[in-house]
């Protein structure tokens, strides 16, 4: 598994709290999906981070759920790379 899926299922399971940090899953998030889209050449210039659907994270990328990023993270980790 990705360090950067590591490091949001941690954040998801802080067991100091109840709640999670959306905001700083969201980033979690961001920071995987640009690092595994860049390793298949794939830039999205307006990638980030958007305010939480309540407990939610928000990726701007056409304003993905948490769930859909780390799905197509996944798939995208799972393929190698064309040369091009």
């Amino acid at each position: 598994m990705p360090a950067s899926t590591d490091e949001a299922a941690s954040v998801r399971a802080t067991p100091s709290s109840d709640t999670v940090d959306v905001n700083r899953l969201g980033e979690v998030l961001v920071t995987g999906l640009k690092s595994a889209l860049g390793r298949h050449g794939i830039t999205l210039p307006s990638l980030h981070a958007d305010y939480p659907l309540g407990d939610k994270p928000l990726i701007m990328l056409g304003r993905a759920n948490r769930e859909t990023v780390e799905k197509l993270t996944a798939l995208l980790e799972s393929i190698e790379p064309t040369a091009g």
